[in-house]
């Protein structure tokens, strides 16, 4: 017996939320409202299941992108259909800018974040999105284009929270013939025939080109990802295991151990990666394979080789590690002080200063230095490393690159680490090296006892 699309369609959301306990626990919800056929079937099939048990609200974004008599429309359906159902809504109106990562990425931003706003307004527990399998297909080739990974590859999730999408696994064919067997108008946004985007030039052009050779593609991809996903989620569980033993984090950055990763698959490595950037910057969205490429190819060049990523981040071969972090512009440093300083914050160092007359040498540990006080010049200062720097040895000269370089000093950590100077120069690189100078002997009268210590 044939079904109705009706029942169809209704059956299959229903089975769609309960698979992903979409509407578990919630008692009111916003649906994303464009007034589009998709908005339109989902308000409709989820007022029909649950209108009696959820409060609905309707949010429409006014992105102020297109003409002002096609949103009109939209708005006054909108309008229409609250009124309909006797739902509460409400019509929000923001102004996209332009920026790096492209308009159309910028409204998507904002439009995410005021119906999250909306949501937590209104004090709703979640946000369901029109997002249909056409989509999801859209999105996987998308993504393929980019080369965005097995990741990327899963397209559209079903469940993202606040986010659920209950028509997932419908077709748009499917959709419009439920709203013409229930009669629901809707309106339609002219922009998305416009083949200039590259999603509209997928969904017009190539996809129905795809759908000669396979009538099934949708079924296809949709088994396809759903096999991507189990395999992801298997991988990722290995790579969280793994990330514990190889990575150490700072406060900007987040170093790999290079020996460990290399003992571990490329889809191992390949995941971690990905799981350093979240950390630093929570998603991965800017993000290709091409950049975790060449991240992990770093372990081939010679330390000091950097590359920049994008969303400010940069990657950098700094010995036996490749260090991921957020790009910051050097600051210079100086702070003036006298040789009775009891306490001075410097950065994340923590300095104590006194001048006494006697010192037990037997007592010194290796983040203290004494100097004779008539053997520097003063006044004091502590700053961070300038251009031609240079510190006298027992043998001379030596620049401070060749220091750090002599005790492996990671290059994301030298521009934090403070000098003790006088208004000769250098007199104490602090964790590393002293001046061959201001030593104390049986002449000496003042001693400056300098300690320093990290507060993390």
């Amino acid at each position: 017996m044939k079904v109705s699309i009706r029942k169809k369609i209704s059956t299959e959301v229903q089975n769609t939320i309960e698979e992903h306990n979409m509407l578990k626990q919630v008692k009111k919800l916003v649906i994303a409202f464009s007034s589009g056929p998709d908005s339109v079937c989902l308000l409709n099939v989820l007022h029909t299941l649950y209108g009696d048990k959820i409060d609905f609200h309707l949010a429409y974004i006014n992105h102020g992108l297109r003409p002002h008599k096609y949103l009109k429309i939209e708005e006054d359906l909108a309008r229409k259909y609250a009124l309909k159902y006797n739902i509460k809504h409400r019509i929000i109106n923001i102004k996209v800018k332009k920026k790096k990562i492209g308009l159309e990425a910028a409204a998507r931003k904002m439009r995410y974040s005021a119906l999250l706003k909306y949501m937590n307004k209104v004090g709703a527990q979640g946000i369901a999105l029109g997002h249909n399998l056409d989509d999801m297909l859209e999105t996987f080739f998308m993504n393929l284009l980019r080369g965005s990974g097995a990741r990327g590859l899963r397209s559209i999730p079903a469940v993202r929270l606040p986010y659920i999408r209950p028509l997932i696994n419908i077709k748009k064919v499917e959709i419009l013939r439920y709203l013409k067997a229930k009669k629901l108008s809707y309106s339609i946004d002219e922009t998305n025939k416009v083949t200039g985007y590259r999603r509209n030039l997928l969904r017009y052009r190539i996809i129905p080109e795809f759908v000669k050779i396979n009538p099934q593609i949708h079924e296809t991809i949709k088994r396809e990802i759903d096999l991507l996903k189990q395999d992801d989620e298997y991988f990722e569980k290995q790579a969280e295991r793994v990330y514990k033993n190889v990575a150490a984090r700072e406060l900007n950055c987040i170093s790999l151990d290079i020996k460990k990763i290399l003992r571990y698959n490329i889809v191992i490595i390949n995941r971690i990666v990905m799981k350093v950037i979240k950390e630093l910057r929570g998603k991965l969205d800017g993000f290709e394979s091409k950049h975790f490429e060449a991240i992990i190819g770093l372990k081939n060049k010679t330390s000091g080789k950097k590359i920049d990523l994008p969303k400010g981040l940069y990657a950098q071969r700094e010995y036996d590690n490749i260090t991921i972090g957020i790009a910051e512009p050097a600051k210079s440093m100086e702070i003036r002080i006298d040789s009775d300083a009891k306490l001075l914050i410097s950065g994340d160092i923590r300095v104590r200063m006194q001048t006494v007359s006697k010192f037990d040498l037997k007592s010194r540990k290796s983040n203290c230095e004494i100097f004779d006080l008539d053997g520097i010049e003063l006044p004091l200062l502590i700053r961070n490393k300038r251009k031609g720097d240079y510190i006298e040895t027992k043998i001379g000269k030596k620049r401070i690159k060749n220091i750090y370089h002599e005790y492996r000093i990671p290059l994301h950590k030298r521009k934090g680490i403070m000098m003790l100077c006088d208004q000769k120069g250098i007199l104490w690189i602090f964790g590393a090296v002293r001046a061959f100078r201001g030593f104390i002997n049986k002449k000496t009268k003042k001693i400056l006892v300098v300690k320093f210590e990290r507060t993390h």
